[in-house]
C-alpha cells in the first residue's frame, strides 16, 4: 500500500515537474526571440488619452503626473484624464494644483453609486477623445519616450491592445528586491506568452488599447463581478474579437516604474487581489498554466513536508530526494528566465537573492492560490470579497 502511494505521488510530482519545466523553457526561448522593435522618426499624430483611476493617492499622484507632463509626444494630441474613485485624502487637491497649469489634464469623479477601478476607467473612456486609450496607475512613473514608443508600436503593428512591461524601482532591501525578481519573471512570462499568441497575463499599470476595440467588446460588461480584472479579463475579451490583435511591446522606453510593497501585509493584499479574479473567469490557456504551476509547487512543498516529517522511512527519504532533485532543476530553469529578464530590466545584480526567493516562492505561491480562491482582501481602505 505504501509502495503504491509512493509511486503515485512520485509519478505525479515528476509529471507536473516536466510540464513546469517545459513551460519555463518555452518562455526563455520566446523572451530571446521577442526582439526590441526599432522605429523611425515619429510623424504620426495619433490622439492619445491617458486614463488614471485614483483613490487615496495624495503621496504619489504628483510624481506620476509630472512624469507624464514631460512626455516627448505632441502635447496637442495627448490628454490626461484622472478619475477620482471617492478619495478620502487630498488626491483631488494635488491633481488640481497641476491641472491648473496644464489644460490637457482633466479631473473627473465617478458617481456616488459607483466605485472601483473598472467603473473609474469606464467613466474616463466615456469622456476620452483619443483614438488610443493608455492606462496606468497613480503610483507609477515613466520615462519621457513612453507615449511615443507605444504610439510608434501601435502604428507599426496595428495591434488593438498593447501590453507593455512594468518594473519596480528604488528597491531598498532584500524583501523588495525579491519582489522585483518575481515581478520580472511575471513580465517575461506575459511577453513570452504573447509571442506564442497566448494571452495569459498583463498589467493595467501599462496597457494600451483602441477606444474602438473597448466599445466593440462592450467594455467591462460581464466581467465586472470581481473588483480586479480591469486588465487581464479585458485582454481576454479583446483577444477573442481580435485573435492576433493583442501584442507585447518589449522596449526599454516603454517601461513603467512602480514601487514594491514595503510590508508583508501590503504584499499579500496585492497578490491576493491579483489572484482573486475567479478561476472560472480565466481563459483555457491561463487555467492550464495556473493549475500546472500551482499543483507543481504544492506537490514540491508536500515532498519536503513528507520527507522531513518521516525521515526514518526509506520511502519518505526517497520522496525527499526526488523533491530536492526536482527543486534543483527548477532553480536552474527559473534562474535562466530571470537572467534573461534581468538583462532586459537591467537588474541582474538582484540575482544574488535568487535562492532565498526560490525557497520562499514555493510556500508563497501555495498560500496566494488558496487565499486568492477565497477572494477576501483589503484595497485602498476597502474590504473586498469577490
Amino acid at each position: 500500500m505504501i509502495a503504491n502511494l509512493f509511486f503515485i505521488f512520485s509519478f505525479t510530482l515528476i509529471t507536473f515537474g516536466i510540464a513546469y519545466f517545459a513551460i519555463i523553457a518555452s518562455y526563455c526561448y520566446a523572451w530571446v526571440k521577442l526582439k526590441v522593435p526599432t522605429f523611425g522618426i515619429n510623424t504620426s499624430k495619433t490622439s492619445v488619452s491617458i486614463i488614471i483611476a485614483a483613490r487615496n493617492e495624495e503621496h504619489t499622484i504628483s510624481n506620476c503626473l509630472n512624469s507624464i507632463i514631460k512626455q516627448s509626444y505632441f502635447t496637442k494630441e495627448l490628454e490626461i484624464i484622472i478619475v477620482d474613485d471617492h478619495s478620502s485624502d487630498d488626491t483631488i487637491r494635488e491633481v488640481q494644483k497641476i491641472a491648473n497649469q496644464h489644460p490637457n489634464i482633466k479631473l473627473i469623479s465617478i458617481p456616488k453609486q459607483d466605485s472601483g477601478k473598472k467603473q473609474a476607467i469606464s467613466s474616463g473612456i466615456k469622456m476620452a477623445t483619443g483614438e488610443l486609450i493608455v492606462t496606468t496607475d497613480a503610483d507609477c512613473i515613466m520615462g519621457p519616450e513612453w507615449v511615443s514608443t507605444i504610439v510608434n508600436f501601435y502604428n507599426q503593428s496595428n495591434a488593438q491592445m498593447i501590453v507593455s512591461p512594468v518594473c519596480f524601482y528604488d528597491e531598498k532591501n532584500g524583501f523588495e528586491k525579491m519582489q522585483s525578481l518575481e515581478f520580472m519573471a511575471l513580465m517575461a512570462s506575459s511577453g513570452s506568452s504573447l509571442y506564442f499568441n497566448k494571452a495569459i497575463m498583463c498589467n493595467g499599470a501599462n496597457l494600451a488599447y483602441t477606444k474602438k476595440a473597448f466599445y466593440e467588446v462592450n467594455g467591462f460588461e460581464n466581467i465586472d463581478r470581481s473588483a480586479s480584472g480591469d486588465d487581464v479579463l479585458l485582454m481576454y475579451k479583446i483577444k477573442r474579437n481580435y485573435p492576433k490583435g493583442v501584442q507585447f511591446l518589449k522596449h526599454p522606453d516603454a517601461l513603467v516604474f512602480t514601487k514594491a510593497k514595503s510590508t508583508l501585509k501590503e504584499f499579500f493584499n496585492q497578490r491576493i487581489r491579483w489572484a482573486s479574479k475567479g478561476f472560472s473567469s480565466l481563459n483555457s490557456e491561463t487555467k492550464i498554466i495556473s493549475l500546472i504551476v500551482y499543483l507543481f509547487n504544492l506537490l514540491l512543498l508536500a515532498s519536503f513536508f513528507i520527507g522531513f516529517s518521516y525521515s526514518n522511512s526509506d520511502f519518505h527519504l526517497l520522496i525527499l530526494k526526488i523533491g530536492l532533485i526536482i527543486l534543483g532543476i527548477k532553480c536552474i530553469i527559473d534562474f535562466l528566465l530571470l537572467f534573461l529578464a534581468g538583462t532586459f530590466f537591467n537588474k541582474k545584480r538582484f540575482l544574488i537573492y535568487f535562492l532565498p526567493e526560490q525557497i520562499v516562492y514555493i510556500l508563497y505561491i501555495v498560500l496566494i492560490g488558496l487565499f486568492g480562491f477565497i477572494g477576501k482582501y483589503t484595497w485602498k481602505d476597502r474590504n473586498i470579497k469577490n
